[in-house]
């Protein structure tokens, strides 16, 4: 998720200076339709097309093949064309495989598939799961078999799904339904996709701790005697995400929260066995370390945290500790939970 993130941070700065690749206006999409905006919106930052020059193709069913290629767009991945197709529906000489390629090495599709079926449409349950893949949360997703949701019809990929309603990514019927196998438009498409492009577009601001936000802090799991290497992670994603979710789903106007996030690490000392101690250092404090000699440095994906380890006969020293990578990941959750301000908090 590192090289995804990085990635998409650069792929958001070009979007920035993109000529649109399209006419916002379309014919047959009035100023009073429920998508206008989103549609006019998805046009100008180059995420759609329409099906013509003058026309949106509103109400117009959307293909997964269609669907991928706006996704590759919104993210900004680089092309990837292998010369070996990953599915067997998909050869190299069609238009769209370069972009079913590009998803598929960036973990938007599932691994198990051997097919891809671009020229079926998508359903609403297909673009929220390949929206939060997308978005690097397959692993935390996965482990959500068991989410709440309102709805009363999610009987699979439950966990995407409740990510996906929980960014503000879909919305549900008024019968409590979800509707996963309903064939999507193109206009449920550009509304899902607009609301993806803004929360990563929105600016993180850092607030001091007296500047009258909602403070949300995220505790750092305890050393405990163990063989291994502790794992004791800054606001590891997963427990920042649970945190955020227990607030939004408590009715939390979360545009008035700040979470806080550590600036320096946590450093555990271990001798063989045994934890010796375990305690929160400064963010100079890091740097002192990472510029010893014979210091290993790592970086969980499934954490979104780094960590360095240094070793001196049978006694083991690993810091856990904030980059600028972790914090624009955990940066990014929290815009899509509609959190936009931040403390960063040193001892």
């Amino acid at each position: 998720m590192k090289k995804r993130l990085l990635s998409t941070l650069l792929a958001l700065l070009l979007l920035c200076f993109m000529a649109p690749a399209a006419s916002a206006a379309f014919v047959d999409v009035p100023e009073n339709h429920w998508a206008y905006g989103d549609i006019a919106a998805a046009s100008k930052a180059g995420l759609f097309q329409g099906v013509t020059a003058t026309h949106f193709g509103i109400g117009s069913t959307i293909t997964r093949a269609q669907f991928v290629t706006v996704l590759v767009r919104l993210f900004g991945w680089p092309t990837v064309r292998p010369d070996t197709p990953s599915y067997s529906d998909c050869d190299s000489t069609r238009w769209y495989y370069a972009a079913v390629e590009t998803a598929h090495s960036n973990g938007a599709l599932p691994a198990y598939s051997t097919t891809f079926r671009p020229n079926d449409p998508i359903t609403r349950e297909e673009m929220a799961s390949m929206l939060v893949r997308g978005l690097g949360y397959s692993t935390l997703a996965g482990q959500m078999t068991n989410a709440v949701l309102p709805f009363t019809d999610v009987t699979s990929n439950r966990g995407y799904i409740a990510m996906a309603y929980d960014f503000g990514i879909v919305d549900g019927y008024d019968d409590s339904t979800f509707r996963p196998r309903a064939v999507a438009t193109r206009e449920e498409a550009a509304v899902m996709l607009m609301r993806v492009y803004r929360k990563l577009h929105a600016a993180s601001t850092a607030v001091t701790a007296d500047s009258g936000f909602i403070p949300i802090s995220i505790s750092t799991p305890r050393a405990t005697v163990t063989t291994s290497i502790p794992t004791t992670p800054l606001e590891s994603v997963e427990s920042l995400y649970n945190i955020l979710r227990r607030y939004h789903e408590a009715g939390t106007d979360m545009s008035k929260v700040a979470v806080i996030l550590t600036a320096g690490g946590v450093a555990t000392t271990t001798e063989g066995s045994k934890i010796v101690s375990s305690e929160t250092i400064s963010a100079s404090a890091v740097s002192t370390y990472l510029a010893s000699s014979g210091v290993r440095t790592y970086y969980s994906d499934q954490h979104q945290c780094a960590y360095l380890i240094l070793s001196d006969k049978d006694t083991t020293l690993t810091i856990w500790y904030q980059t600028p990578e972790s914090q624009a990941a955990k940066l990014q959750l929290c815009r899509l939970f509609g959190v936009e301000h931040y403390i960063l908090q040193d001892v």
